[in-house]
């Protein structure tokens, strides 16, 4: 007998399993095990992208002063008034209860405010994830059949990626913390992970910037060479390979 399929074991690629691994909940082992069964699950792949716009546009959403304008003083000050009135009657009430009453309207406020960030997300999810899949371009013509265009492969040797663990990380365009913590999140992984080696690459006549990162196991290292404004929302992932650790 052979032995049992050790994906067998594994809980399924959820959208719920999938947000864990975006926000970093997951450990080591775990985030790595799932990132490489996103890596071959094209379904998966279109949830995590889906996950990861819609937390991009959440983001944007809060800093958008105009999204969430201020409120007028004098409703303020009638808000004010109201919570200050709902206090004096718990204080006066308290007496005949233990429990504490919850007041109408905060709880109100905050199940409205709740409830209108989940159906945002709950919408913004379901329209990515049941978005039409790109038109097809044009048929291919017997001069693009006879001149193919190179892959796209990792254009430095194994030594050379070795010899990047060595030198201080050269981000190029995604030098900013937050720009390469978004990557890193389309990438799936934790924003917080350490990139081992960084360097601006050319695959193709494209511009990229390749990454070292942890692989999926503690002996092997993950190469990826992503577009330079590679962010949560799309890594433009130009190739990707795995090395083993030296």
């Amino acid at each position: 007998m052979g032995e049992p399929d050790q994906d067998a074991a594994e809980p399924p690629l959820t959208v719920e399993l999938l947000a864990d691994l975006q926000a970093g909940l997951l450990d080591d082992d775990s985030a790595a095990r799932v990132r490489k069964r996103v890596r071959e699950d094209p379904a998966a792949q279109n949830i995590l992208r889906a996950l990861n716009q819609v937390r991009c546009d959440v983001a944007t959403l809060g800093a958008d002063a105009a999204w969430a304008p201020d409120v007028p003083p004098q409703v303020t000050a009638r808000i004010s008034a109201s919570l200050k009135s709902e206090d004096s009657h718990d204080r006066v009430g308290a007496a005949h209860s233990a429990r504490p009453r919850i007041r109408p309207a905060r709880l109100a406020a905050g199940v409205a405010g709740v409830g209108a960030v989940l159906a945002a997300i709950g919408v913004g999810t379901a329209a990515l994830l049941n978005a039409p899949q790109p038109a097809p371009s044009t048929p291919a013509t017997a001069e693009h059949i006879t001149v193919s265009t190179p892959p796209m492969v990792i254009p430095l040797s194994q030594a050379e990626i070795l010899g990047l663990l060595t030198k201080s990380p050269d981000y190029g365009p995604l030098g900013d913390a937050s720009l390469r913590a978004s990557c890193l999140s389309g990438l799936g992984y934790p924003a917080s992970t350490r990139v081992l080696g960084a360097r601006p690459v050319d695959i193709n006549a494209r511009p990229g910037v390749l990454l070292v990162l942890p692989g999926d196991t503690p002996d092997d290292l993950a190469v990826f060479a992503v577009a330079l404004n590679c962010s949560a929302a799309d890594t433009g992932l130009l190739a990707n390979t795995q090395v083993p650790r030296p």
